[in-house]
């Protein structure tokens, strides 16, 4: 029998099939409720889809990009994510099995019957938006995994041992086909809305079909970026069409209540029952406090031992090494800052500051540095307005962050990366393994003295520069770049042992690491 999950409307209620990174229990499995409908209908289906989702990728997801891209890092006084720390990553982990069993037995299952359904009743505004959250789901998958099941997939009568399909050369050509399909029946679904209504179970667009189209060129041109000297024509045509997506595209439906919260929210501060796991991590926040960018008190909570008369960012925020549980680190828990987290935080599939910041590089890498400007200041803005602080953006973009024309590709990039920081930052990382941006110094710290408020860079360190975690198992200079595929797919797919890679083996639109 499918797997239904139904989400009340109004309120994100649950968030289906999680598994934590060590021995804690499933998040919730509304299947052992029986008051939930054991039959499926569009209206119950799409917000399935939409919540689940999100449900890997707003926890799992999260972690993963705040601690990747060093933003966070693991608190000194606890241990609960010090293998995503130093890269210790293994097959059976909840924390890569969850990813992919989620996608494959959850909300992919669901979505196919959301798209069956919707196309035989001709509810073609349903069928659009199965579409694209389709496309979305297995870019995902591709992206962390590599090559996947896809065309093969979600049909275990016929195929019980789907193919594993290369990535460049079929699921992604496949993911761009399920997008211009759905771009195809953009004025069919709006046709179909008065009959089939669709506001109050979109949980991500509440039925505005127009953002739903805007994210589907969009995503297409995230993914012509993954090799853009082959998609040239095709990023200058979604350029020259206009239409794409500048604005968050995010579920905020939550309650703060137990399993009705942020995702990350409910698993690491109520599940967990710390607030002392995430820590602000030296590497963003010594760019933030050496550039004046203020936000760092939107991410970072002041310190505890901050002084009562402190009226600085530096006297107010402290971080502490980036990696595994630095128990040589001598920055006490109480000068050191938490990261902020609220059960209203939203989930996001994409966000304005990552549009505009798209946008932008595709102008810069074809040579339009009037229009890449144009759009890296609006990412800038963009950045700075998801916390109200737009004079602080206009302040930088005269100065410290003033557009650099002749490194206009670091330029967008670092800003972007400084973006993802509170918004889908396991796109962060996605950015770093593609482009190499920012760049990442082997054998060296941050900072010269680990003491509160001593800030003295290490010689040769450069902000904007991410470092070696630490102690961790991979060589100096190299960061995980997949996820290994899981026991899920190695124990039940006869064909998945022969594409099991190293968590360090590239992609293969990922920049080599340098040596």
């Amino acid at each position: 029998m499918m797997k239904i999950r139904y989400i009340f409307i109004g309120v994100l209620a649950t968030f289906l099939g999680s598994v934590s990174l060590t021995s804690c229990g499933d998040y919730l499995d509304v299947n052992d409720n029986t008051n939930y409908p054991t039959s499926a209908t569009m209206s119950t289906l799409l917000p399935s889809v939409c919540a689940t989702t999100i449900a890997q990728f707003g926890i799992q997801g999260t972690l993963t990009g705040n601690m990747w891209i060093q933003f966070a890092t693991q608190g000194n006084t606890t241990n609960q994510y010090n293998t995503l720390c130093n890269y210790t990553i293994l097959d059976t982990d909840g924390y890569t099995r969850s990813v992919w069993r989620n996608a494959y037995s959850n909300t992919l299952q669901d979505n196919k019957t959301l798209i069956d359904m919707s196309e035989a009743k001709k509810a073609w505004n349903y069928w659009m938006v199965g579409k694209i959250l389709m496309a979305y789901n297995f870019h995902m998958l591709t992206d962390l995994y590599g090559d996947i099941p896809f065309s093969q997939a979600l049909q275990s009568d016929q195929y019980p041992n789907p193919t594993f399909d290369d990535s460049k050369t079929v699921v992604y050509p496949g993911i761009i086909k399920m997008l211009d399909e759905a771009i195809a029946k953009s004025g069919d679904a709006t046709a179909a809305v008065v009959a089939n209504p669709m506001s109050k179970v979109d949980l991500f667009c509440s039925g505005d079909l127009t953002k739903w189209l805007a994210f589907a060129k969009s995503l297409k041109l995230k993914m012509y970026l993954r090799n853009f000297e082959a998609n040239k024509s095709q990023i200058a045509s979604l350029l020259s069409g206009g239409g794409l997506l500048e604005d968050d595209l995010k579920i905020n439906s939550f309650e703060d209540a137990t399993n009705k919260g942020n995702p990350l929210y409910e698993f690491n501060i109520r599940q967990l029952n710390t607030t002392e796991n995430m820590r602000a991590c030296h590497t963003m926040l010594e760019y933030f406090l050496a550039n004046g960018d203020h936000r760092c008190q939107a991410l970072y909570e002041v310190i505890a031992d901050a002084p009562k008369n402190a009226t600085t960012d530096a006297q107010k925020y402290e971080g502490i090494p980036c990696g595994t549980k630095p128990e040589t680190s001598v920055i006490p828990l109480t000068s050191s800052s938490r990261v902020k987290q609220a059960y209203s935080d939203p989930v996001y599939l994409m966000n304005a500051a990552e549009c505009e910041f798209m946008i932008a590089e595709a102008y810069a890498r074809l040579g339009d540095m009037t229009n890449a400007k144009t759009y890296y200041e609006k990412g800038v803005k963009a950045a700075f307005k998801r916390y109200s602080m737009d004079s602080n953006a206009t302040e930088l973009l005269a100065g410290n962050y003033a557009f650099d024309a002749k490194n206009a590709l670091k330029n967008i990039m670092i800003q972007k990366w400084l973006s993802y920081a509170g918004a889908n930052s396991m796109d962060g990382w996605f950015d770093r393994c593609r482009t190499g941006i920012p760049e990442l110094a082997g054998g060296i710290t941050v900072r010269v003295s680990d003491v509160y408020n001593q800030r003295t860079l290490t010689s040769g360190y450069v902000l904007g520069t991410l470092v070696d975690p630490g102690s961790n198992t991979l060589s100096e200079r190299e960061t995980p770049r997949r996820l290994p595929l899981p026991t899920d797919a190695t124990l039940y797919n006869s064909n998945a042992k022969s594409f099991v890679k190293a968590i360090n083996e590239p992609l293969w639109w990922q920049v080599a690491a340098k040596k």
